[in-house]
């Protein structure tokens, strides 16, 4: 029995993975510790059936059909055999102590913990101003807000970088498989836990991993118009978790609303996207400008981001049905 199991579900990204799981053979743990490191492969075996290849006794690549994050990351746990479940992405490297952090944070708690680490995105040659925005606000993750040791609600459980007792997320079922194939399967995941066990989300920001995923502005709108899409599922999967995040406890209600304002703010919203396409491909500018424009750009951005996210429930919340927008989407999106 090892100590730690960590998780790590992959699709399509070898390199990345490599570079991922190269970090965790350098970790440095305490002499009566261990971890092993399991990998998830969706969509490695084109039927069913499951294939497991080991190495070296430390990490497993599990070889799976396409069965989406959630159902790849149930299949890692119920091969774990930590005591504690650790969650990476394949394309975030994490530092010589990551998992140390992670198991030493999971230890002082003084309740059963959901902990997340510090994400901190890749530094890329030449950025430019949507580099800069992703980095330094709160576009994708919540860290500018965040205070370490301090507990947050279950919308910052992140598994990009992620812990938690194997014991908790067996017994709450691990993570809803119709959720596929992303997005929201982890924040589900811990509104049960937290609905379960209290506590919310630990933050340890020792427990540092770097993100090597560049997003782009148009990745970013085409995220939101899947996150939309994504919450019309998470609408019938979990209707309280649904409500929880939106407001919302009638789907149709947010979806005549969305409609309402999608056609009022059309016009306005295209001209302030177009101008930020711009401006966000250029490259970054004198530090000593940055945090005001920066300031500017985000909050200019917001109408923006809500406008595509409004439209992909709109569009979600007409097909109706989580396994028909699995059929429709999945082909078209790796794991973020």
């Amino acid at each position: 029995m090892s100590t730690a199991s960590i998780i790590i579900p992959t699709h399509g990204r070898p390199a990345k993975l490599e570079t991922c799981v190269d970090r965790l053979m350098r970790q440095r743990l305490r002499s009566d510790d261990s971890i092993e490191v399991i990998i998830a492969e969706d969509g490695a075996l084109a039927t069913g059936g499951t294939e497991t290849v080991s190495r070296n006794g430390i990490v497993t690549r599990l070889k799976l059909p396409r069965v989406g994050v959630a159902a790849a990351r149930n299949a890692a746990i119920e091969q774990s055999t930590g005591e504690y479940l650790l969650f990476l992405n394949d394309d975030c490297y994490p530092d010589a102590d990551w998992a140390a952090n992670h198991i030493a944070a999971q230890r002082r708690s003084d309740a059963p913990a959901m902990v997340v680490g510090r994400t901190d995105w890749a530094v890329w040659p030449e950025p430019t101003v949507f580099d800069g925005l992703v980095r330094d606000t709160s576009m994708v993750f919540f860290y500018h807000g965040m205070t370490h040791g301090e507990r947050y609600g279950f919308r910052h459980f992140w598994t990009c970088n992620a812990s938690i007792p194997t014991s908790i997320a067996r017994d709450v079922g691990g993570f809803d498989e119709r959720l596929r194939p992303y997005l929201y399967d982890d924040v589900e995941f811990a509104w049960r836990v937290d609905a379960c066990e209290g506590g919310g989300v630990l933050y340890d920001e020792r427990a540092v991993c770097v993100h090597d995923h560049r997003v782009t502005w148009s990745d970013y709108l085409e995220r939101e118009r899947c996150l939309g899409r994504m919450a019309a599922c998470l609408a019938e999967v979990n209707p309280d978790c649904f409500s929880a995040i939106f407001g919302y406890e009638d789907p149709r209600r947010m979806r005549d609303d969305f409609e309402g304002w999608l056609s009022i703010d059309a016009i306005d919203q295209a001209r302030i996207e177009s101008k930020l396409a711009e401006r966000a491909a250029a490259l970054m500018p004198d530090i000593a400008s940055w945090s005001a424009e920066c300031e500017l750009l985000y909050a200019m951005h917001l109408p923006v981001k809500r406008r595509h996210f409004r439209q992909g429930f709109v569009d979600g919340y007409e097909l109706r049905g989580p396994e028909l927008w699995q059929r429709r989407f999945e082909a078209s999106h790796a794991f973020s």
